[in-house]
């Protein structure tokens, strides 16, 4: 080997040890950044690949129902259902309806006498809800009224369940002219020394088909409680009136 190829490389190692110890001061320097592209990249990669895979499940379920068996075709219909069904669901718990509902019947008709409704009847008519009949039959709880010109009939089986460590579990149904059931709320009422407490159940009602008539009982609900509020207020004001009276003729003082 002559000097002058020994100068060459010489010259070549020490340019290659100079660039990597560049590289290695340029990848300390920006370790973070480099991981974050390569993470990035990454990412990219598998999207990817999830969504070639998705694409590739459709195919083969979704694109082409008829390549499906009866078994497979009752699997994916039973899944279609099941959304749809707890979209309807969060349909009625965003408007509370079932809490609408079951106000609306344990404070004028089901724990209601006939006699207590007399102050706020008006020829058979309870603040817009007029009440055509009321009947037990079977155990079953009936009544027929009529809201807005339309007519419905709450029904409840809580007489046709059975306890279970002082717990009972029933239903509370409204339906509309048609015996279409509107919905059906899932209760559980708990018996204690203090008496019988209902509460509805969560997960959303067994039943329900959404309509107009949902609007019509909650408006007609916050009515009623609009009413049975002021109705309230007086009673206490009355009540506070009568007391001044009465410390007023106990202590000799007058106006």
């Amino acid at each position: 080997m002559t000097v002058e190829q020994l100068f060459v490389l010489v010259t070549v190692a020490i340019a290659l040890i100079g660039l990597i110890v560049v590289a290695i001061i340029h990848v300390s320097k920006n370790r973070n950044r480099i991981k974050q592209v390569i993470l990035n990249r990454l990412i990219i990669i598998l999207k990817a690949w999830q969504s070639k895979r998705h694409k590739s499940g459709q195919s083969v379920t979704g694109n082409d129902p008829k390549d499906l068996t009866a078994e497979e075709k009752s699997t994916v219909e039973l899944k279609r259902l099941q959304r749809l069904i707890e979209d309807r669901k969060q349909v009625a718990r965003d408007t509370d309806i079932s809490h609408h509902l079951w106000s609306l019947y344990k404070n004028h008709f089901r724990f209601t006498s006939s006699q207590s409704l007399d102050p706020y009847n008006q020829d058979g008519e309870l603040y817009g809800v007029k009440i055509l009949q009321t009947s037990t039959k079977n155990d079953l709880n009936k009544f027929e009224f009529e809201l807005k010109g339309a007519k419905y009939k709450f029904i409840d089986d809580e007489e046709n369940r059975s306890w279970s460590d002082n717990v009972k579990l029933f239903s509370l149904f409204l339906y509309d002219e048609s015996d279409h059931c509107l919905i059906e709320i899932d209760m559980k009422v708990k018996l204690d020394k203090w008496g019988r407490k209902y509460s509805i159940l969560s997960g959303g009602p067994k039943a329900f088909l959404p309509g107009g008539w949902s609007n019509d009982f909650i408006n007609a609900t916050l009515m009623h409680q609009s009413k049975r509020n002021q109705e309230i207020r007086a009673q206490k004001h009355q009540e506070r009136l009568w007391e001044i009276e009465d410390l007023k003729n106990r202590f000799g003082i007058s106006d």
